[in-house]
């Protein structure tokens, strides 16, 4: 797993995993602000950036142990776990899994549980779904498959053909991990922006409520993308509070 490091030795280590489809990059700036407090360690997550995928199709918790696997073969244990969107999945695992070697942490536009749907929302989501299935049961080619995927399903369903990447994607995108939430003892940070449509604030809110001591933040005018560029303030300050609140950083 391709490895980033930002910052020296003999400081507190800090984790930061990215969305699905992304990469180490879009933390670069917020580890580069911290640079003087911290040890920054970006990963690209396998199947994304430099990081070749696995060969089978992992769960959130096969990646989390990945992740926690590398961070004590670099020496770089306990760790404060900053992710987004798909590392913020990836967090909510470790936490249970590895409770003694999160310090912290900061989940930003972060996925884990549904959404809140009206019923009439799911009936729509259960009649797209029947309706895909009964079009693609008709299809007379693979160029017809697709235009269906494009048109039933989401960005990431459909990039996820191309990138070789469905069958994590489909493995990890319904998990539910609102069971785990309450065993979380990890000090965290929840960061959303408003107008995100992918993790909408609801989802951390709820997750904050659930979450023993967790604290949310919705930021106005910023998106599931947005949050990571004018959020990255807000990022490093919760990044910093953590670092406070665990001993001197």
């Amino acid at each position: 797993m391709h490895l980033h490091t930002i910052g020296s030795d003999g400081r507190p280590d800090v984790l930061f995993t990215h969305g699905w489809g992304r990469s180490h990059h879009d933390f670069i700036p917020v580890a580069e602000s911290l640079a003087a407090i911290a040890r920054s360690t970006l990963v690209d997550l396998p199947g994304f950036g430099e990081t070749p995928r696995p060969e089978a199709a992992w769960t959130t918790a096969d990646y989390a142990g990945h992740v926690h696997s590398a961070m004590l073969a670099a020496g770089r244990v306990p760790y404060l776990w900053v992710g987004h969107s798909f590392g913020g999945r990836l967090g909510l695992r470790a936490a249970v899994a590895f409770p003694g070697a999160l310090t912290g942490m900061v989940l930003v536009a972060a996925a884990g549980i549904p959404r809140a749907r009206t019923p009439w929302q799911r009936l729509r989501g259960r009649w797209r779904s029947a309706a895909f299935g009964f079009h693609k049961g008709r299809a007379g080619s693979e160029a017809e498959i697709i235009e269906l995927e494009r048109r039933f399903g989401s960005a990431d369903y459909v990039a996820s053909r191309a990138s070789g990447l469905r069958d994590i994607f489909l493995a990890t995108v319904a998990e539910d991990q609102s069971r785990n939430l309450p065993r979380i003892a990890t000090p965290t940070r929840l960061i959303y922006g408003a107008q995100d449509t992918e993790t909408p604030p609801e989802i951390g809110r709820r997750m904050a409520a659930a979450i023993p001591g967790a604290e949310c933040v919705v930021l106005d005018g910023l998106d599931h993308i947005g949050v990571l560029a004018r959020g990255r303030h807000q990022i490093a300050r919760a990044v910093r509070d953590l670092l406070r609140e665990g001993g001197p950083a």
